[in-house]
């Protein structure tokens, strides 16, 4: 883990580890901490819920959620979060994230990232990554 000063912020490339479970203490629905990488910011209809929590955090910082399942799009909308589908129907459901890097996105970043938050761009070179 990189340690640094930056602060998230609009636009900056995050990547941030994240752990759920059955219990605040027991992270029990991922095997292990996952890598999930986003640009902040780039949804048209700006910050989603979790992107506010991040917001002004440090490489090290750590978040704990309890999330209700159903409450799920509500909490990460657009962020294709790489947790067991299952944490949608549950009750409730707890989170630690890690903030792992904070790197500026340059702009072939968050083109890329604004064309997935609307599907698979096709491959036709909408998104410059191919």
């Amino acid at each position: 883990m990189y340690q640094s000063n930056t602060k998230i912020e609009g636009l900056k490339k995050v990547t941030v580890l994240l752990e759920a479970g059955t219990h605040q203490k027991k992270m029990d629905l991922t095997p292990e901490p996952v890598s999930f990488e986003l640009v902040v910011g780039v949804g048209v209809e700006g910050y989603t819920a979790f992107e506010y929590e991040l917001l002004e955090k440090k490489v090290g910082d750590i978040l704990h959620f309890e999330i209700q399942g159903w409450r799920f799009d509500e909490m990460f909308g657009r962020l294709a979060v790489p947790l067991p589908e299952k944490v949608r129907s549950m009750d409730s459901f707890f989170m630690k994230v890690t903030v792992y890097s904070i790197n500026d996105a340059d702009q072939k970043e968050i083109i890329h990232a604004m064309a997935g938050r609307v599907g698979d761009c096709g491959g036709g070179g909408c998104c410059g990554n191919h």
